[in-house]
C-alpha cells in the first residue's frame, strides 16, 4: 500500500489517499477521518455508480467524515484505478475481490456500506459475503431485479415525461430514425428531468466526462455479460440481517420500481423517498440527504451499544 497524506475540511476532517497494488491491477483509495472524534465510530464505505464513474461523484457523502472515517476508491475500471483497457471481462466476483482486497489491507473488522445506482449491486452482494462484518447497509437508487427496472422505465416515462419528450422516446423504441438534435434534446431532457433536477457541480461533470465507458460495457452489455442482463438478487435479499435505509427519488428514471423490491426483501429496512429527487438526491436534496444517512447510522450504533 502506497500513501500520502493531506489536509482538507479545514480543521474538521483530515485525509489520507495511496494506491493498493494486487491481483495485477492497482485501486486508488482515499481515507477521511473526523479530527477529535470523541468516540472510535465504525468506517463507512461508499460503492460508486456506474460501473466506470469515480468516487468522486458521491463527494457530498465525504462530509460524513467529521462524525466518522469515510473511506472511498475508484472501483476497477474508473478513475485513478486501473481502467478497462486492462480487462478482457468483469464481473461482480472481480469487484468484490477488489473490496476485500481493501479491508484486508485496512484491518477492517466491522464497516458500514452505501452503494449508489451500481453501488448497491455491489453492496448487497458484499452484505451477503460480509454478513457478520457489514454493520448496516445503505441502498440508494439501487438495482435489485434488472428486467423489471427496464420494463417500470417505460411505464413511468410515459407517466412523468412531458409530451415532446414522449414523442421522441416512442420513435427510438419503434426504431424510427432520429436526428441528432432529436437525440441531444431527448438526452438533455431526459437527464433534466429523470437523472439530475439540479444543475451538475462540478465534481460530477468532470466524473461524467471521465466516466471509462469501456467498464460500463463490460457490466451492462448483455453481448458481454449475460449473467447481468438477467441479474436479480430479490430471492437472496431475506438473508440480510443487518440494518438498511433504502433510499430513493420520486423522480428517478433510472433505478425505477426498485426500492418496493429492496424494502419487502430485507426485514430489518427502511425507506426513504425524496419526494424533489431523481437519481442523485445527495446531490438535488444534499443536507436532508445528509442528515437522513447521519440519523440512520447513529441509531444503528446506538442500538448496537457502538457508541460510547
Amino acid at each position: 500500500m502506497k500513501e500520502h497524506h493531506k489536509l482538507s475540511g479545514g480543521d474538521r476532517i483530515k485525509s489520507e489517499e495511496g494506491f493498493i497494488e494486487k491481483h495485477n491491477y492497482r485501486t486508488y483509495y482515499e481515507v477521511h477521518t473526523p479530527r477529535g472524534n470523541p468516540y472510535d465510530s465504525t468506517p463507512i464505505i461508499l460503492l460508486a455508480g456506474g460501473p466506470g464513474l469515480s468516487f468522486t461523484s458521491l463527494t457530498p457523502l465525504l462530509q460524513l467524515a467529521e462524525e466518522r472515517k469515510v473511506i472511498a476508491y475508484d472501483q476497477l475500471g474508473s478513475g485513478k484505478s486501473t481502467r478497462s483497457e486492462s480487462f478482457r471481462s468483469l464481473h461482480i466476483e472481480d469487484f468484490i475481490e477488489q473490496f476485500n482486497a481493501i479491508v484486508t489491507e485496512m484491518d477492517l473488522k466491522k464497516f458500514h456500506l452505501l452503494g449508489h445506482s451500481w453501488g448497491t449491486v455491489l453492496g448487497v452482494n458484499i452484505a451477503l459475503q460480509y454478513p457478520k462484518e457489514t454493520q448496516s447497509l445503505i441502498l440508494h437508487s439501487g438495482i435489485a431485479d434488472w428486467k423489471k427496472c427496464l420494463e417500470e422505465r417505460v411505464k413511468f416515462e410515459e407517466k412523468h415525461s412531458p409530451d415532446e419528450l414522449k414523442q421522441i422516446m416512442k420513435k427510438e423504441r419503434d426504431g424510427i430514425p432520429t436526428s441528432t438534435v432529436e437525440r441531444d434534446r431527448l438526452l438533455k431532457a431526459f437527464n433534466s428531468h429523470f437523472y439530475c433536477r439540479v444543475e451538475y457541480p462540478d465534481y460530477l461533470k468532470q466524473s461524467l466526462e471521465d466516466k471509462d465507458i469501456g467498464t460500463n460495457q463490460l457490466i451492462w452489455n448483455p453481448e458481454k455479460n449475460e449473467a447481468m442482463a438477467t441479474y436479480n438478487i430479490c430471492d437472496r435479499l431475506h438473508e440480510i440481517k443487518c440494518p438498511a435505509l433504502i433510499v430513493s427519488g420520486k423522480f428517478d428514471g433510472i433505478s425505477v420500481g426498485q426500492a418496493s423490491l429492496f424494502k419487502s426483501g430485507i426485514k430489518d429496512s427502511t425507506h426513504v423517498e425524496f419526494q424533489n429527487s431523481s437519481h442523485y438526491s445527495h446531490i438535488e436534496e444534499e443536507s436532508r440527504f445528509l442528515e437522513c444517512v447521519r440519523d440512520f447510522l447513529n441509531d444503528v450504533e446506538y442500538y448496537r451499544g457502538d457508541t460510547k
